[in-house]
């Protein structure tokens, strides 16, 4: 037996053909998207790709007081993307599977605010839960 050989998976050619044109249609729907209508949000999220969390601005505020909505709670894009900083990948999800998402997800804040950026607040949605999520069979 090969050492690539996954032990319980039977190859199902009439599945596999199924599963892949999903995924074919999937990636499909998500150029044509972007295509027509340009309502994907796209985030570098340099943090992300350290600790393993997506931070995901729900509110900001310039004054460190008043927050308002922002971020996920405004968006309209029907895509949300978290680019890698290096140029070698991305990992896109529909919004409102990232909304649902951010509701059990830890709170967070950035303080920060000066000349170049406000205060926010949002969530912390672990990478490994949106790939998840994403993966997750429909039932």
């Amino acid at each position: 037996m090969s050492e690539f050989t996954s032990t319980g998976y039977n190859p199902d050619f009439d599945l596999d053909l199924r599963v892949g044109a999903l995924g074919e249609h999937l990636v499909g729907t998500f150029w044509e998207e972007l295509q027509r209508t340009g309502t994907v949000e796209v985030k570098v999220d340099r943090g992300a790709w350290k600790t393993g969390n997506h931070y995901v601005e729900t509110a900001q505020s310039s004054d460190g007081a008043n927050y308002r909505p922002s971020g996920i709670n405004t968006t309209k894009a029907v895509w949300w993307v978290v680019a890698s900083p290096s140029d070698f990948g991305f990992v896109a999800i529909r919004t409102d599977v990232l909304k649902r998402l951010c509701v059990d997800a830890r709170q967070a804040e950035q303080p920060i605010r000066d000349g170049k950026t406000n205060a926010s607040k949002g969530r912390l949605v672990r990478m490994e839960d949106l790939v998840r999520e994403m993966l997750r069979e429909v039932q």
